[in-house]
């Protein structure tokens, strides 16, 4: 085998482990939405029946003070989902890695303030997550039909 085939069956097989790293992130992620769902849910049911909330007492654990105000969580994540679609396009290991903090962080600073930013910087980490994924299967398809036809040789004469 040569160097080049070498270098490239090493990187897919990094490849490989980075995306099952991603993938047991993303459940890790998709988990916490769906338990906040949830929460979203009982709290539309309750109102809905009229019944006084738990979030709606002042003191309580999930009380919120003033939601007219963005926190810095909810900025921190706005900043990350646009890195990380930026980075999609430039660096896509960087815009993989800052899609997933971003969901992780905007979905803890939805959770802290539901806030439009803290939506909107989920939004564009899901967009720049999946952005990055799909750069990264179009990459390894590539690479795979390179060592399917026996690399670079046919082009030699």
């Amino acid at each position: 085998m040569s160097d080049f085939e070498d270098k490239l069956k090493e990187t897919l097989e990094s490849a490989k482990e980075g995306l099952s790293d991603v993938a047991d992130k993303a459940k890790d992620s998709f988990q916490d939405v769906v338990s906040e769902g949830r929460e979203v849910a009982e709290e539309m049911k309750a109102a809905a029946t009229g019944q006084k909330l738990e979030s709606d007492v002042e003191g309580a654990a999930g009380y919120r003070a003033d939601e007219s105000t963005n926190s810095t969580l909810s900025i921190v994540a706005l900043v990350v989902g646009i890195l990380s679609i930026v980075f999609a396009f430039v660096y896509v290991w960087v815009g993989l890695a800052l899609g997933i903090a971003g969901v992780i962080i905007s979905a803890r600073a939805r959770k802290q303030s539901q806030t439009k930013m803290a939506t909107a910087g989920f939004v564009c980490s899901i967009v720049g997550l999946v952005l990055s994924a799909v750069f990264v299967v179009c990459a390894l398809a590539c690479a795979a039909s390179v060592l399917a036809f026996g690399g670079l040789s046919g082009l030699k004469g």
